[in-house]
């Protein structure tokens, strides 16, 4: 629908509404996946609220967006513009956070997760703030506040992945197999060996 709005030759108020509303679900997709991904990460087990929490929001903001686009009065919905504004901005922040979350870090780079998730966090309390209760951003206090954490969110949300490449190698040589481990596989292996040559052996008692 959003590609026959585009090549109708027409360009009116329906073609626009269309338009935006794929764009919404194309944006709500994005998100939700990349909450997703985290989700069915055996690494969300303790962060498992960061994702649902993310596709939550993102849901709710498509809503309210599929409201503000089709209903043709917006009179007396300021609210509901706040609303959209401050459930986007976390959806995309918790989607952020859950990518970066999936990243497997040595000891040495835990710190850059967890900055990551204070300063992103405090950036969005912000900017809620000033959406929600219309504070002026004419403060330039408060403006280079806003330029600082985003300067350093971008920072770490570049660091993070490099932090993960890394890592690597200290995992790669913390995991390599000893003999114990090797030894105590082969048990385990010939333990199923022997489990299923009794099952085979049962078969073809019975069938005789």
């Amino acid at each position: 629908m959003g590609i026959w709005a585009i090549i109708s030759g027409e360009f009116g108020d329906l073609q626009g509404k269309i338009l935006l509303t794929t764009l919404t679900v194309v944006g709500t997709s994005i998100l939700g996946l990349a909450c997703g991904a985290f989700l069915e990460s055996p690494r969300a087990s303790r962060l498992k609220a960061v994702p649902v929490a993310g596709i939550a929001l993102a849901v709710l903001s498509a809503l309210v967006s599929f409201w503000l686009i089709w209903e043709s009065s917006h009179t007396g919905e300021h609210g509901l513009f706040k609303l959209f504004f401050v459930s986007l901005i976390f959806a995309f922040s918790l989607a952020q956070l859950s990518l970066l979350s999936m990243a497997q870090l040595a000891r040495r780079f835990g710190w850059s997760l967890i900055t990551a998730y204070i300063v992103i966090f405090i950036l969005d309390s912000i900017v809620s703030a000033i959406i929600v209760f219309e504070l002026s951003g004419d403060d330039g206090l408060v403006l280079r506040i806003i330029g600082v954490l985003s300067v350093v969110a971008a920072s770490l949300t570049v660091m993070i992945p490099i932090f993960h490449r890394l890592s690597r190698s200290e995992f790669f040589e913390f995991e390599m197999p000893n003999v114990e481990n090797i030894d105590a596989e082969i048990a385990k292996l010939k333990t199923q060996i022997s489990h299923l040559e009794k099952q085979k052996e049962d078969i073809l008692n019975a069938e005789d």
